[in-house]
């Protein structure tokens, strides 16, 4: 008699399972790893310049009506002269 734990039997109920859970990992392992370098790209480009990232944010704070146009000057002024 065959059992499936000398290498004859069938694995995980069907033919070819050993082969397609083989397969699924490595695909799962390919797809970790692409989401691992994806999310270091994203850190990357969201770090960026920060004197270019402060000019951004204080522009969309200007464009919401969160300050004036003197304090958005003054502002964009102080952060030119730190470059």
């Amino acid at each position: 008699m065959f059992h499936a734990w000398n290498g004859v039997g069938y694995g995980f109920g069907f033919p070819w399972g050993g082969f397609v859970m083989g397969f699924l990992f490595i695909a799962l392992v390919a797809l970790v790893i692409v989401a691992i370098v994806r999310m270091g790209k994203t850190e990357r480009l969201r770090a960026g310049n920060p004197k270019e990232r402060g000019l951004e944010i204080l522009t969309e704070r200007f464009a919401r009506g969160e300050i004036d146009a003197e304090t958005f000057r003054a502002m964009k002024n102080e952060l030119e002269v730190k470059k």
